[in-house]
């Protein structure tokens, strides 16, 4: 049932120039809008740290707030490259975060190769190269490959051999972060 939902969504979408005998999928990404970039900061004061640990008092609220850092974590302190190591209580820091989020349609094409089990209308199931049976309700549109020809549903006769590309687009949201801390010691 839901494979049937799916190609009847997406075979409108569907290209029939340059099918191939082998089943192959492949999936490919494309922008779907702007790249929409958010930037945030957090300060505060060292109270702590740790190992990779940090205890810092966040500057607006007041609060302590704890971080567990990546190793090797580097901060720019007084203009310099510092490590957790090399901060010291009382030093302020200030982290930047830049998010960015960025639509993406996911384009998944499957070429499908099967032999014509029943047809109806546009309806047809197909005996895939493995064996199994599946359904398809199809718009009358779309053109199945036919012994290279192109082939409309209600040209198709059970024992057939075809040939179809099925093409799903799905939106995506894709999520990447950047950030650096810099800050000043105390004196």
């Amino acid at each position: 049932m839901t494979s049937r939902l799916i190609l009847s969504a997406c075979l409108s979408m569907v290209a029939v120039a340059g099918l191939h005998a082998q089943t192959s999928t492949t999936k490919t990404k494309t922008p779907a809008g702007p790249a929409k970039v958010v930037k945030s900061t957090l300060a505060g004061e060292v109270a702590l740290t740790e190992g990779n640990q940090l205890l810092v008092r966040m500057q607006k609220s007041g609060r302590y707030r704890y971080f567990s850092l990546k190793p090797g974590q580097q901060f720019i302190i007084d203009g310099q490259p510092k490590t957790i190591g090399d901060l010291k209580p009382g030093t302020m820091l200030t982290a930047t975060i830049l998010t960015t989020t960025q639509p993406v349609t996911v384009r998944t094409t499957s070429v499908v190769n099967g032999t014509v089990w029943y047809v109806s209308g546009n309806y047809v199931i197909l005996t895939h190269e493995n064996g199994e049976n599946h359904e398809y309700n199809v718009p009358p549109t779309f053109k199945f490959m036919v012994e290279g020809k192109p082939a409309s549903v209600g040209e198709l006769r059970k024992g057939m051999k075809v040939s179809a590309t099925k093409i799903v687009e799905e939106p995506h949201t894709e999520i990447s972060t950047q950030g650096y801390i810099t800050g000043k010691a105390p004196k």
